[in-house]
């Protein structure tokens, strides 16, 4: 699953160090997400959204075609 965090992250000064201590998880785990190493729970990937202030659509493409879009909200 292609994402988009540091794209988001690094505009706000966050460090993947200080976005997961942010939501509870390692800068270890935030850099296996960010490089594609590992998939994120639900759970993970909303709570990575929340701290970053934007949809979990715009940072996560879910099926490598950007298919996913978030109908409810038009934010993407």
């Amino acid at each position: 699953m292609r994402n988009r965090i540091e794209e988001y992250r690094k505009p706000l000064g966050l460090s993947q160090h200080r976005l997961g201590k942010k939501i509870g998880i390692s800068r270890i785990s935030i850099n296996k997400i960010e490089t594609e190493k590992t998939i994120p729970s639900l759970k993970t990937a909303n709570d990575i959204a929340n701290a970053l202030g934007i949809c979990m659509y715009q940072i996560f493409d879910l099926d490598g075609e950007e298919t996913y879009k978030c109908h409810s909200h038009n934010c993407c």
